[in-house]
């Protein structure tokens, strides 16, 4: 399915990977809670096989983002992603789960993943303050200095996540637009930013 995707639409796939965390859905499945770190993992390998052999036929390589924060998140990025994609953290904590990462790199005699990380991006009119700050969470200076410290961190990738928790919002998204609208503006080349301190 993956690899049909991927030639639908011209090679732009990216293959999100976590190994889930509702034992609802597992339990629905009659799957095993306990064993899903396992059973990506062995899932995950034999992914990675399989587009080894189509490689030889010239097919390229899909990206492959693992995400989770957990040592075993970490080791799983490290052994199977290109990318590790940490969704709706703090600065603190994924500058922390980087340095982690290339410990796990490190351990493992294996290069270090990218850093692609989800972002929440929540628009205010007035400054966010606290050690419990997403990254994205503020007004659109803050967002910008994420972004910028992020880039620092080494991602030269971050996806950015308008989505509150409301599942009507999908039915509504002028305000994610305007936000994403927002962000794009002050990401042109126009627009000039200084360096984070």
């Amino acid at each position: 399915m993956a690899a049909n995707l991927d030639a639908l639409s011209g090679g732009r796939l990216v293959l999100g990977v976590g190994v889930g965390w509702a034992r609802q859905e597992f339990a629905a499945l009659g799957i095993p809670f306990e064993r899903r770190g396992r059973l990506t993992d062995e899932h995950l390998h034999a992914l990675r096989e399989a587009w080894a052999d189509t490689a030889a036929y010239g097919d390229h390589p899909i990206p492959v983002w693992i995400g989770g924060h957990s040592d075993a998140g970490l080791r799983r990025a490290v052994r199977f992603g290109d990318a590790w994609h940490p969704l709706r953290r703090t600065l603190g904590q994924l500058r922390e789960g980087a340095a982690r990462m290339r410990e796990h790199a490190d351990e493992q005699r294996l290069p270090t993943p990218a850093l692609a990380p989800r972002i929440a991006l929540r628009l205010t009119t007035a400054p966010v303050g606290g050690p419990d700050r997403l990254a994205g969470e503020g007004t659109i200076e803050q967002i910008m200095d994420d972004l910028d410290r992020l880039r620092l961190m080494g991602a030269d990738t971050v996806v950015l996540d308008p989505y509150g928790g409301d599942p009507n919002e999908t039915t509504h998204p002028q305000t994610a637009w305007q936000a994403l609208a927002t962000v794009a503006a002050h990401l042109s080349p126009h627009h000039t930013r200084t360096e984070p301190s």
